[in-house]
């Protein structure tokens, strides 16, 4: 039997941990870890390849108090043994939304490779918090080895909770579970079989995601079930991993052109089309198309050639989704054209009211057209772009 073209990329249990009640939160880690586990036993017993687990709060401000440096710092730090103890290797503790806990983040990041947060942008108006965040980015540029800590967070537009994937993942009320998939297999396979026709490429793309997706949807309401833990829903977002089949590949089969040329958002507008009507599952998260440069090994290739523009990626999110996900930028970078760029990206989540991110890695010593040299084995290598 063949194995299954969808993956999943992550299960995702979100807690609320509650201020004044510290006591209480390696005992709802442990509990989250231990599901986490059994989740991963029941899908891999199911067929499916199951690649991370993770864990997601609600905001650490409204459970450490910010103003308080020092403390929070040594919560943070009892927070990263018990995870250590648990063996989680990978947890969020969700939106920094005031400057003070956004100042926390950096010190975080760098002291513990576990824990991931993001850092709000309210308004496409706000430009202090738009510079904090940009400050923020640089500064992990700066101070994590060739800056991969930006690995580990976002600045985060219009995002709700309930997203499994991460950075920007964060929880609110009782505790539940979601997945998220990694699909580029899924896609690749059934865009070519559309030979052209965009209509039926949407229609097949659809059917092909609803069929893949029910058996996940299977397990996953068993698991609920036998656990009293709600299931949040699946994000099937089309993410791709750099050992994934290139997602270039399944743009560049409907045969609109190279990727970057034109043609390509209306192949990622037909890609999310489908995926928006996806019936017949609970669906949660972004449920759109991310397009990573440095995730994907057909996206550095393209960036290597010079096919798309960082805006080009930008004007991709108006119809797909995500927005700037691993996009590399050179490592003097002026924080004044972060802070513009991530204004812009607001503008974009806040004008078409959906979630959108930006992971943005400037390299340190690193121009415009040169290539990174990242050593984290999710990312592969591609140019970097130019901020205009």
């Amino acid at each position: 039997m063949a194995a299954p073209l969808v993956k999943v990329r992550t299960i995702t249990v979100g807690l609320t941990l509650e201020r004044g009640a510290a006591s209480a939160w390696p005992q709802q880690l442990a509990d989250a870890a231990a599901f986490t586990a059994a989740a991963a036993a029941a899908f891999t017993a199911a067929g499916f390849v199951v690649q991370t687990t993770r864990i997601a709060t609600n905001s650490f401000e409204e459970y450490l108090d910010c103003s308080d440096r020092a403390a929070a710092l040594a919560a943070f730090a009892e927070i990263d043994a018990h995870l250590l103890r648990l063996g989680v290797e990978l947890f969020n503790a969700g939106p920094a939304r005031s400057a003070a806990a956004l100042s926390l983040i950096t010190e975080v990041i760098r002291t513990s490779p576990r824990i991931s947060a993001s850092g709000t942008l309210p308004s496409p108006h706000d430009r202090a918090a738009a510079r904090r965040l940009a400050e923020c980015i640089l500064t992990l540029s700066r101070e994590t080895p060739r800056g991969e800590g930006n690995f580990q967070f976002a600045a985060a537009c219009n995002v709700p909770p309930g997203t499994p994937f991460f950075p920007a993942a964060y929880h609110a009320g009782p505790p539940s579970f979601a997945i998220g998939c990694e699909t580029a297999a899924l896609l690749a396979d059934a865009l070519p079989r559309a030979a052209g026709d965009l209509a039926a490429a949407q229609a097949l793309v659809q059917r092909a995601f609803e069929e893949a997706l029910a058996p996940l949807e299977r397990v996953a309401r068993g698991l609920a079930a036998a656990h009293a833990l709600p299931y949040a829903g699946i994000d099937a977002s089309v993410a791709p991993l750099s050992t994934a089949p290139p997602l270039t590949d399944a743009f560049e089969a409907v045969g609109l052109g190279g990727f970057g040329q034109s043609g390509t958002l209306a192949v990622a507008a037909l890609v999310t089309g489908a995926l928006k009507a996806i019936s017949g599952v609970k669906l949660c998260g972004y449920m759109g198309l991310m397009l990573p440069p440095l995730e994907d090994a057909g996206l550095a290739r393209r960036a290597n050639e010079g096919a798309y523009r960082l805006h080009d990626v930008l004007l991709y999110s108006a119809v797909c989704g995500l927005g700037l996900d691993t996009v590399p930028v050179p490592g003097d970078v002026p924080p004044e054209k972060l802070e513009a760029l991530l204004l812009d990206v607001a503008a974009l989540a806040f004008r078409l009211d959906k979630p959108l991110t930006a992971r943005l890695f400037p390299v340190p010593g690193r121009r415009a057209g040169e290539q990174t040299d990242f050593q984290h084995p999710i990312l592969c290598n591609a140019a970097i772009f130019e901020v205009p």
